[in-house]
C-alpha cells in the first residue's frame, strides 16, 4: 500500500514535469483546491458587500451612491480579497460585481 501511494505521487510529480516542459501550467489537486479556495475566500466576501447594501436599502430606502457610504462589518472591504482591486458597484441596479472574479 505504501508503495502504491509513493508511486502515485512520482508519478503525478513526473507528469507536472512533462506539462511544464510542454509549455503547459500544470495543475495538481493541491493546485486547484487552493485556487477554489481563493475563490470561495472572494465570493465570501463579495456576498458580505451585497448584503450590507441591502442592509444600506432597507434603512435608506434607496440604492447607496457608492460603496462607501456603507456601512461594512469589521474585517470586511470592498476589494476582493485575492487581487486586491475595488469591486465595482452599479448605483442605479445596486449590484456589486469582482472585476477579477466575473462569475460571481
Amino acid at each position: 500500500l505504501i508503495i502504491a501511494i509513493i508511486a502515485a505521487f512520482l508519478y503525478v510529480g513526473q507528469q507536472a514535469q512533462i506539462s511544464k516542459q510542454k509549455g503547459q501550467q500544470a495543475q495538481t489537486t493541491y493546485g486547484a483546491a487552493m485556487q477554489r479556495a481563493k475563490e470561495v475566500e472572494c465570493m465570501n466576501n463579495l456576498h458580505q458587500v451585497r448584503q450590507a447594501v441591502q442592509m444600506f436599502v432597507a434603512e435608506q430606502g434607496t440604492n447607496p451612491p457608492n460603496l462607501q457610504s456603507v456601512r461594512f462589518p469589521a474585517g470586511v472591504q470592498p476589494v476582493c480579497p485575492i487581487a486586491k482591486v475595488p469591486y465595482t458597484y452599479d448605483p442605479t441596479t445596486g449590484t456589486v460585481k469582482c472585476p477579477q472574479h466575473p462569475r460571481f
